[in-house]
């Protein structure tokens, strides 16, 4: 007695099967990643200078300027944005191709 469902075969499995599509690679993303990446260099040290001077003012007038210590955190707030979407945390482009942080 042989086992002929085991070597049942339909016409469709010997078919070749198609590779699943892929989604295109982000080239802009990436290119848009790069510039905000050189963009968040250049804030992260902009406000570390800024963080410096406001260390100043704190041990010169006891507390920091509340206009000052809102831009500083502002600031702050870009780079967290622009290393967000770097690191594909969110879809929001950061300044200048989206909104500019508020630092309140």
């Amino acid at each position: 007695m042989s086992n002929q469902d085991a070597s049942y075969t339909t016409p469709d499995d010997d078919a070749p099967r198609a590779a699943p599509e892929r989604a295109p690679f982000p080239w802009q993303r990436l290119l848009l990643s790069i510039l905000f990446g050189f963009l968040a260099w250049f804030a992260f040290w902009f406000t570390i200078v800024l963080a410096i001077i406001m260390w100043v003012l704190i041990a010169v007038s006891r507390e920091p300027h509340a206009e000052f210590k809102q831009f500083v955190n502002g600031c702050a707030r870009y780079v967290w944005q622009c290393l967000g979407y770097i690191v594909m945390l969110h879809e929001d482009k950061p300044f200048p191709l989206g909104p500019l942080p508020r630092g309140d």
